[in-house]
Formats: structure tokens, C-alpha cells, sequence
């Protein structure tokens, strides 16, 4: 029988103050596995040159972490320059980290007998899978023990899928971190703000959307902002699960769209609901938006192409 107890964060973006509250905050305790899902710094947003230097600062934060319990970290989209063409390069090509066990993109490691990976496709029943950015098959149907995420910096999670928020975000406000205890398939999450209190919570009109954590004061992500953003990738998914991976000269339904996202996703009426309205909403426009995932079929406002 699995029984862990795991220190879970990430999305701290170079930022020290939230590592020391978090440092501060779990004085005394110890888990199994203390997990840091990336962006570790912001060489994004900056340079190169800055993410290196924030780097070796976190660093003795993750040193003091790592007496507290074996640490797990991935990189993040943040953690290479933006680069315009070529091959950006990534902080660890400039600076090695001296403490902690590194999961790389796409692979895997063994670390005191528990196997992580982080490929959505190598993941079984026994394994931890680690990605920085949202698979939202693997969120709602991973075959892995547990899924840990970041990226979104929006907090929540479904059944043993866990996306961490964040500890800093880009506004200057710290985050929160997570404490859970991980038995067979069955995931416990406590939530733990930095400078304020948080909170977990199911919204009735999003049920589908599993356990949100926001600071006390805020509500539900999806009334407040809408589901878009969320919509966006998984039409990608459905689209490209219905037209068996085509990209061009195939179309497909809102109603068969509706169908596969109940079979790859959740069996949801209503996701299946706010999805279709989503769907019709671009079947019924003239042309596709630029961030539109799927454009609309000329005289047909039920069935919908790739862009």
C-alpha cells in the first residue's frame, strides 16, 4: 500500500521572498517527496544572464528543502531566454543546481524506489508523472498514482491530478504552496497560503472543473474569467481524437467534439453543455479568431476545421 506524504510547489518565477515564507512555514516537518513542478526562475522575461543569477539564490532555499524530504524538480517554460528563431538557451546549460534529483522533459527517474516520469504515456498505475504544463487528458484520466502540474497559476485539482498555482505570479503577490498525502488512489490535498489565507472549493455552475484553491476573497477562476482559455486546448484534443489526427482537409461535428471530450476528458453533462455552447459559438462565426483553435466550415454552423 502507497502511503506519502508529499510537499508540492512550483511557479515561484526567480522570486526568493516566497521560498523563505515556504522554508519558514514547513519548519519541523518532513515528507516523503518535496516536488517543484518549474519556472524556478524568469530567464523568460528577463535574460539569460538574470535567470542564472536567480538560480544560484534558490538554491540554498532548496537546500534547506531537501533536508525536509527528497526533492523532485522540472523546469518550466520560464527557465530558457526567449529566443526569436535558433535555440534559446536554458538556465541549466549555464548554471547545475547541486542539490535535488532533476526529472527531465519527456523522461524519467527512480529516487528511493518511486518511479516519476514526465511522459503522460509512460505513466502507470505505480508512478508519479511530473509535467510543467497541462496535459488535460492526463489531468482528468491519468493512469499515473498521482499527477502533479503547474503553468496555469490556477490552482485545482481532480481526483489524484494536482496543478500547484503558483508561489509567486507575475502581479508581485505571493501564492500557496500544497501539503498531501498520497494513499494507493487517493489523493488528500491541504492548501497553504504565503500571506493569506486560501481556500478549496467545488463551483456548482464548474463541478466538472474539480477543486479550485484561490485566497479566501476570490471565487470560482471559470465565472469570473469564463472557460475559454480552458476550452481552447481540449477542442484541439477532441478535434484532433475525432479526425484521427488529421490536420487538414478534415472536419468534424460539434456533436461528435462533445462526444470524444466526454470519453477522453469527463462524462459530464455538464461540461458536455458549456463545451457545446462553446463549440457553436465558433461554428457560428465567419472566420476564425486568432487564438481560435478550430474555425467554422463554410455554410455549415455545426461543423468546424482546423484554422
Amino acid at each position: 500500500m502507497t502511503h506519502q506524504r508529499i510537499l508540492a510547489c512550483g511557479d515561484n518565477h526567480g522570486d526568493t521572498e516566497s521560498l523563505e515564507k515556504l522554508v519558514e512555514a514547513t519548519d519541523g516537518e518532513e515528507f516523503d517527496f518535496i516536488i517543484h513542478m518549474g519556472d524556478i526562475t524568469n530567464a523568460y522575461k528577463t535574460d539569460i544572464e538574470t535567470g542564472v543569477d536567480q538560480l544560484r539564490a534558490v538554491e540554498p532555499y532548496f537546500e534547506t528543502l531537501a533536508e525536509r524530504g527528497t526533492l523532485v524538480y522540472i523546469y518550466g517554460n520560464r527557465d530558457k531566454e526567449r529566443a526569436f528563431g535558433g535555440s534559446p538557451t536554458h538556465v541549466s546549460e549555464e548554471y547545475e543546481l547541486s542539490v535535488g534529483h532533476r526529472l527531465q522533459a519527456g523522461n524519467e527517474l527512480t529516487v528511493d524506489g518511486q518511479r516519476f516520469t514526465a511522459d503522460p504515456a509512460d505513466a502507470g498505475p505505480e508512478d508519479i508523472l511530473l509535467t510543467h504544463g497541462i496535459s488535460q487528458e492526463a489531468f482528468f484520466q491519468s493512469s499515473a498514482n498521482a499527477y502533479f502540474c503547474g503553468d496555469t497559476h490556477r490552482a485545482r485539482q481532480f481526483k489524484t491530478a494536482l496543478n500547484t498555482g503558483y508561489l509567486h505570479n507575475d502581479k508581485g503577490f505571493n501564492g500557496a504552496y500544497f501539503t498531501a498525502t498520497l494513499d494507493d488512489d487517493e489523493l488528500k490535498v491541504a492548501v497553504h497560503g504565503l500571506d493569506e489565507q486560501w481556500k478549496g472549493f467545488v463551483c456548482p455552475d464548474h463541478q466538472w472543473y474539480g477543486r479550485q484553491f484561490t485566497p479566501e476573497k476570490f471565487g470560482c477562476g471559470l465565472c469570473k474569467f469564463g472557460p475559454t482559455r480552458q476550452f481552447m486546448g481540449m477542442a484541439s484534443l477532441a478535434f484532433r481524437e475525432t479526425a484521427d489526427g488529421k490536420t487538414s482537409n478534415a472536419t468534424a461535428s460539434v456533436q461528435e467534439l462533445v462526444s470524444v471530450a466526454r470519453e477522453i476528458f469527463i462524462d459530464s453533462d455538464q461540461l458536455a453543455d458549456q463545451f457545446e455552447q462553446y463549440l457553436n459559438e465558433l461554428a457560428a462565426r465567419e472566420t476564425a479568431g486568432p487564438t481560435d483553435p478550430l474555425a467554422p466550415v463554410d455554410d455549415d454552423t455545426n461543423r468546424l476545421r482546423t484554422p
